[in-house]
């Protein structure tokens, strides 16, 4: 393929699993409002690069990177959404990709009262 067409769907595929995690996240503390108790949003970082909740439906709902993209071990590996929607501790997961000899590297925090934030870096 053309190197910057390649490099331009890298940075794009990374920034679509930050929002898609940045989805769950939100997602996750919306459920545990609703219900009224704690949902754990369990994270597996790389290689497994995989996080898990439970669902409206009360099932666990696993989710996988793209193969590129791999959630990097300084990443907290559990996050407990409370009923009244905060978390024991702010929390942040960090997504790194590898794209043309730099990582693009989004960060997602969530902090003492549930709120997710997106943050990016491109670091070399």
């Amino acid at each position: 393929g053309i190197p910057i067409i390649n490099e331009q769907v890298r940075i794009a595929e990374v920034r679509a699993a930050a929002d898609d995690l940045a989805l769950h996240l939100r997602a996750a503390r919306m459920i545990s409002v609703t219900k009224h108790k704690t949902i754990t949003f369990t994270v597996y970082v790389d290689p497994t690069s995989t996080f898990e909740y439970e669902g409206l439906n009360g099932k666990q709902k696993l989710v996988a990177m793209p193969a590129r993209v791999r959630i990097a071990p300084a990443s907290d590996r559990l996050i407990n959404f409370k009923g009244n929607g905060s978390v024991d501790a702010a929390s942040t997961i960090i997504l790194e990709s590898d794209v043309s000899g730099a990582c693009e590297r989004w960060t997602a925090s969530v902090n003492s009262v549930g709120l997710t934030t997106l943050l990016h870096a491109r670091v070399n």
